[in-house]
């Protein structure tokens, strides 16, 4: 009888309610004032999203302690699923505001080896965060697939809620789709070397 064996995963960690409505909203009243006064970072990106990203580092931002103690937690179980008992430190930490027709295009996050997303503030309509199988730019896609499984996925999107967090390795391709929501969508971005 032939087996098959799934040796190359590419997992991607969830948390969902990960703080309150409360919470959240002290930290997208301040990413609105950090709006008012840094520069958006990002030069030469495709993408028209506000980021804090190479500007203000929230990790110099008292505010922003408690997601960076929890994000920190749940970096470690994750490193923890990979067998490894390694200590990765937050190297960088940024705000994003997506306005109605924002985006985001492909890109990964070099030099960490793991990313995280949290998402205080999630309006109906919002963009999903898309995450591209890293094997398909190297290799010819199975033609005539019948039906997506974690075999055959090219790629995969999680539409965010608000107080979801994701963790993924740094290397993954993602973008942020464009939305139609009227109000802003709001993301903190981290890296984890």
């Amino acid at each position: 009888m032939p087996e098959i064996n799934l040796y190359f995963p590419t997992p991607i960690y969830i948390e969902t309610d990960l703080f309150d409505a409360k919470q959240n909203q002290i930290w997208n009243e301040r990413l609105y004032k950090l709006q008012e006064t840094v520069e958006s970072g990002g030069k030469g990106w495709e993408g028209n999203t506000y980021t804090t990203h190479a500007e203000f580092d929230l990790r110099t931002d008292e505010v922003f302690a408690p997601l960076l103690e929890s994000v920190a937690e749940h970096v470690k179980n994750f490193t923890h699923a990979h067998k490894s008992n390694y200590q990765h430190e937050c190297a960088s930490a940024w705000g994003n505001i997506n306005p109605q027709g924002t985006w985001q295009e492909y890109h990964a996050h070099p030099s960490s080896v793991f990313s995280a997303v949290y998402y205080p503030k999630v309006p109906e309509g919002s963009g999903s965060i898309v995450f591209e199988n890293p094997l398909v730019p190297d290799m010819m896609p199975v033609q005539n697939i019948e039906e997506r499984d974690e075999m055959t996925f090219e790629r995969i999107a999680y539409q965010p809620k608000e107080g979801m967090l994701v963790i993924f390795r740094s290397y993954i391709q993602h973008c942020v789709r464009q939305g139609t929501n009227t109000e802003d969508r709001i993301s903190i971005a981290l890296n984890y070397a």
